[in-house]
């Protein structure tokens, strides 16, 4: 199902008889990262993520992927489309293995996550890049990305290509953290770990968890609100649904600074 990243040639044996590009695979996994000399730093930004999931196990539970985040999330997808579903960036696969689709495929930047995420779901996955997706036009129903729209090297031609692979009147549901101030991140700690429940245990992790081996991540640009809904619309999409906390009482989101966009290719 994989097209040359650059050419959108079809692949024969993960040859593209276009550029002549002879792609490869490592421990099954197929490598298709752009040949275009912008890109180059995707190669970078997986190996830090390498480095994180082999040193680290549910990376993101104190980020908000919590069971219950998961399973809300995945009955937010289903109630869009149970048909051909892509996840990019799709981490230690928690995710995907909550899904209910036709087929699934996957995307992400660290080889060690899309090892893990194979571990626990039977998926069709490749090393890749929003901004040069390996699939032929129309071939989702729904795309996903959760904390990923943060790390696009150029935010525009990866919506874009998203924008590309879905079938009319597919979805784009994208979970992203918007910019909050000092005092905004101050008081959503407070809300998290002391009020108005104390979570010792939980404030405990998360402490262990930034003194000893702390993650850094190369985040490329910081959104608000208004700057996310901009990028989607002027990709081409419609924006259906905004959910927050602040709309959203029951949604298990951790906090303000993460909002739900539900978009829609017309």
């Amino acid at each position: 199902m994989f097209v040359c990243p650059d050419c959108k040639e079809r692949l024969e044996n993960l040859f593209c008889n276009v550029c002549q590009h002879q792609f490869m695979q490592v421990d099954g996994i197929p490598q298709l990262l752009s040949k275009d000399p912008r890109y180059h730093k995707a190669g970078e930004i997986g190996s830090v993520y390498d480095d994180v999931y082999k040193s680290h196990s549910k990376v993101w539970e104190d980020q908000g992927r919590t069971p219950e985040f998961i399973a809300y999330f995945a009955g937010l997808a289903a109630s869009l489309s149970t048909g051909d579903v892509l996840e990019i960036g799709c981490g230690e696969g928690f995710l995907l293995s909550s899904l209910r689709a036709n087929q699934l495929a996957a995307i992400d930047l660290s080889s060690e996550a899309l090892r893990k995420a194979r571990a626990l779901v039977q998926v069709t996955c490749c090393l890749g890049l929003a901004e040069r997706l390996p699939f032929a036009g129309e071939s989702f129903h729904l795309v996903l990305t959760v904390g990923v729209m943060e790390h696009f090297l150029n935010d525009r031609e990866a919506t874009r290509e998203i924008h590309r692979v879905l079938k009319p009147l597919g979805h784009y549901l994208v979970l992203l953290h918007v910019h909050l101030s000092v005092w905004e991140s101050f008081r959503q700690k407070i809300r998290e770990y002391f009020y108005p429940r104390l979570r010792p245990v939980a404030l405990a992790k998360w402490i262990l968890k930034k003194l000893v081996r702390p993650i850094s991540q190369p985040i490329q640009r910081r959104y608000t609100r208004q700057t996310a809904h901009a990028c989607l619309e002027d990709c081409g999409f419609v924006v259906k649904e905004i959910i927050g906390t602040n709309t959203h009482s029951h949604a298990p989101l951790i906090g303000p600074q993460v909002l739900v966009f539900v978009a829609r290719k017309p």
